[in-house]
């Protein structure tokens, strides 16, 4: 009977050990579904209308920014909001500003458009317009390690120095993350983010 017991308890402490952990996994399913089913969200084709398509990049970039740590040195106080910049032609439109006041990590998403690259030391993320394509090396080199999440659509940004760079693969929007230049800016990312996204080293 003793025995009986002990193996009673074992198994029980066991099933207790599988249930908690079938439910981190879900929990953690369950984020990432929630954070990320727009990577299974299927975008227009390139003929049809791109107000879908700026609708998916901008929630990308409002959940990017739920899974980036910035430094304390980033804000100027605890309420101090989260600045995104968009620089060069509003592509975007609608989208970008559809975010405002929104609240992350308890701070309120503030979107400013910029006049010229001069202005950017007071982003914390950065979406670069297309039309900004051939200016991304020196608006990049103008970050100087600052804290700011670098976004954009322009072809291999990623690979030119950027941190997070939209691709489209078929008819999906995929993002690809450079680690290098996220560790440069005093940033982290977190690994559940880079998990899901292509990773792009730099030669």
């Amino acid at each position: 009977e003793q025995t009986h017991g002990n193996s009673e308890k074992r198994l029980w402490k066991n099933h207790a050990a599988l249930l908690i952990k079938v439910e981190r996994m879900f929990r953690e399913l369950f984020m990432v579904l929630l954070l990320f089913g727009l990577t299974f969200q299927v975008v227009p084709s390139v003929d049809a209308d791109v107000t879908s398509e700026n609708d998916v990049k901008a929630a990308y970039i409002f959940n990017f920014a739920k899974f980036v740590e910035w430094p304390e040195k980033a804000f100027a106080s605890k309420s101090s909001p989260i600045v995104l910049c968009v620089l060069g032609d509003d592509s975007m439109g609608d989208a970008l500003q559809n975010l405002e006041s929104k609240k992350i990590k308890g701070r309120p998403l503030t979107v400013v458009r910029l006049r010229s690259k001069e202005q950017i030391r007071s982003c914390h993320i950065l979406y670069i317009s297309e039309s900004e394509k051939k200016e991304i090396s020196d608006i990049l080199s103008k970050m100087g390690g600052r804290p700011c999440l670098t976004v954009s659509s322009v072809n291999e940004f990623a690979a030119q120095g950027g941190m997070i760079g939209f691709v489209r693969k078929g008819n999906k929007v995929r993002f690809e993350v450079n680690p290098e230049a996220v560790r440069r800016a005093e940033l982290a990312v977190s690994s559940r983010l880079l998990n899901l996204a292509i990773i792009v080293r730099e030669p």
